[in-house]
C-alpha cells in the first residue's frame, strides 16, 4: 500500500507539469532549449543554407551575362556582313571603268557610307572588347567568390564531421566504463559530455531508471527545470521502487517546481521526502524549503 500510494501522488503532481521532451530538437525549424554548442551547430546549418542560395545566385548572374555576350557577338556578325555587302558594291563600281564619272556622285556617297559604318564598326568593336574584358574580370571576380564559398562550406562540413566523430570515441568503452566516465565529466561540469554519454546509455537500456535521473540532474544543474521534471518522471515511471537517488530526485523535483512557481507541487514533493525518508539527509533541506516557501 505504501508503494501504492507513493506512485500515486508522485505521478499526480508531476503528470500535470508539460512534456518537454521536445527541447534542444535540431530538426524543429524553430528550435529552443538549446546548449550553446546545439546551437553552433544550428547556426552552421543555417548559415550552410544562405551559403548555398549565394552559390546559385552568383551561378546564375554568370550564366545571364555569356546570354548577353552570345548576343551582343551575333548582332557584330550582322553588322559585318552588311560592311562586306557594301564593299563587294563598292568593288564592282570599281571595275565599270566606262560609267566611273557618271557614278562619281554614286562613289561619294557610298564612302561617306562606308565611313560611318567602319566608324560604327570601330565603336562597335571598342564596346564590344571593353564588354569581353568586364565579362573576363567578373567571371574572375565570381569564380574566386565561389571558390571561397566551396571552401568555406567544405570546412564547415568537416567541422561537422569531426563534430560527430568525437561524439562516437566513448563507445568504444564497456557500459560500465562509460557510466563511470559519464559521471567523472558530469562532476566536472562538462555536462555536454555527459549528456551524451548517458543518452547512449539508456538508447543502449543500461540502467535505464538511473541515466534517466542523472539526465535529469544535468538539466536541473544548467537550470533547464522543465526538461529536468521530465527525466525525474520518467525515471520513476521506469523503476517505481525507491532507489538510492529517489531523496534527491524528490527534493530537485520540490526546487524545480519552486522555481516554475508551482508552490503546491514543491511543498508536496518536500513533505513527501519528510514522510518517506526520514533518515535521509536530504531531509533537512526539504524542512528548510518548506518553511521559506510557507512564510511567503
Amino acid at each position: 500500500m505504501k508503494k501504492i500510494f507513493y506512485l500515486a501522488t508522485l505521478a499526480t503532481f508531476l503528470s500535470a507539469e508539460p512534456s518537454a521532451f521536445l527541447a534542444g530538437d535540431l530538426d524543429s525549424p524553430n528550435p529552443y532549449g538549446l546548449t550553446k554548442d546545439e546551437k553552433y551547430i544550428w547556426q552552421n546549418r543555417q548559415d550552410i543554407k544562405k551559403l548555398k542560395k549565394l552559390v546559385k545566385s552568383q551561378q546564375q548572374i554568370i550564366k545571364k551575362q555569356s546570354s548577353d555576350l552570345n548576343k551582343i557577338k551575333l548582332q557584330f556578325l550582322n553588322y559585318k556582313m552588311k560592311v562586306d555587302n557594301l564593299t563587294q558594291q563598292l568593288n564592282g563600281i570599281n571595275t565599270i571603268l566606262p560609267l566611273i564619272d557618271k557614278m562619281n556622285m554614286q562613289m561619294s556617297s557610298f564612302k561617306k557610307d562606308l565611313n560611318s559604318t567602319n566608324s560604327i564598326v570601330l565603336d562597335l568593336q571598342t564596346e564590344l572588347s571593353n564588354l569581353k574584358s568586364e565579362v573576363k574580370t567578373n567571371k574572375v571576380a565570381t569564380n574566386k567568390h565561389i571558390d571561397d564559398i566551396i571552401n568555406l562550406v567544405e570546412q564547415l562540413a568537416k567541422n561537422l564531421d569531426n563534430i560527430q566523430k568525437s561524439k562516437s570515441d566513448f563507445k568504444k568503452l564497456s557500459n560500465a566504463q562509460i557510466f563511470s566516465k559519464a559521471l567523472f565529466y558530469m562532476k566536472k561540469g562538462k555536462f555536454k559530455q555527459a549528456r551524451e554519454m548517458f543518452e547512449y546509455l539508456y538508447a543502449k537500456k543500461y540502467r535505464p531508471a538511473t541515466t534517466l535521473f542523472y539526465l535529469g540532474e544535468i538539466r536541473y544543474k544548467q537550470g533547464y527545470y522543465k526538461i529536468a521534471l521530465a527525466y525525474y518522471k520518467k525515471s520513476i515511471q521506469t523503476y517505481p521502487k525507491p532507489a538510492s537517488f529517489t531523496p534527491e530526485l524528490l527534493y530537485h523535483t520540490g526546487y524545480s517546481f519552486e522555481r516554475l512557481g508551482n508552490i503546491k507541487a514543491a511543498k508536496q514533493s518536500y513533505q513527501k521526502i519528510i514522510n518517506d525518508f526520514p533518515k535521509s539527509i536530504f531531509v533537512k533541506y526539504a524542512k528548510k524549503r518548506l518553511q521559506k516557501i510557507s512564510s511567503k
